[in-house]
């Protein structure tokens, strides 16, 4: 089984609540078997707990949908040299002064990606794309990354481009509150149609993303 593409805990539980997770991975041209994570984040969301599940969800039917992704996701288990790697690099981080954003999951998750190659990296942390430049400045190993990023707002992009906005309206009144970015695009886009979501996506893109971390996201 190959893993093509790491995810975070952000990005899964949303998609989830969102009942986007498998249009979500059609969108990016991955297939659920392609998809993995770490058994940490794994565990963090309530893989084998339906309590932890019901905790960062809202109500059961999200509950329910995020154990359905949750049973599809491979999980990666996290090699020696990997964990030393991103140990020294976090190290580095936390005596740097500051200004960089990246928390230890999502590092792990980049350090694994960066390793084995192959893999692109899903996230929904904005602060931790945005500090993509100062973080290769430590680990200069970060630099194969380029390119292979893809933010939440990305995937809602494809899922527009793919399946229609219709599909996009489904599931944002389905929940709403699952992503305010995405549910404020909506609502101030979706009366001019698909192509006006679209630009609206890929204008917080540049300004929020690509302008301070520009050359790292996955281009769609």
């Amino acid at each position: 089984m190959t893993i093509t593409l790491l995810i975070d805990n952000d990005v899964v539980v949303k998609l989830a609540q969102l009942d986007a997770y498998s249009d979500g991975l059609a969108g990016l041209g991955a297939k659920p078997s392609e998809v993995g994570s770490l058994g940490v984040m794994l565990r963090y969301m309530g893989l084998v707990d339906a309590q932890k599940r019901l905790r960062i969800t809202k109500g059961q039917q999200e509950a329910d949908r995020l154990a359905l992704a949750l049973q599809t996701i491979t999980d990666v288990k996290l090699r020696d040299e990997e964990a030393a790697a991103a140990a020294a690099t976090l190290k580095s981080i936390l005596e740097s002064d500051g200004d960089i954003d990246v928390q230890e999951g999502e590092l792990l998750l980049l350090t694994v990606a960066a390793m084995r190659g192959g893999m692109e990296v899903a996230t929904g942390d904005k602060r931790a794309l945005r500090s993509l430049p100062r973080l290769e400045a430590i680990w200069s190993g970060a630099s194969v990354l380029r390119k292979r990023i893809v933010c939440f707002e990305q995937i809602f992009k494809c899922i527009c481009k793919i399946s229609g906005l219709a599909r996009v309206t489904a599931a944002i009144r389905l929940s709403p509150q699952a992503d305010k970015t995405i549910t404020y695009i909506h609502s101030e886009t979706h009366a001019k149609g698909a192509g006006m979501f679209v630009q609206a996506i890929n204008y917080v893109v540049d300004e929020q993303i690509e302008k301070l971390a520009p050359g790292w996201l996955k281009p769609l």
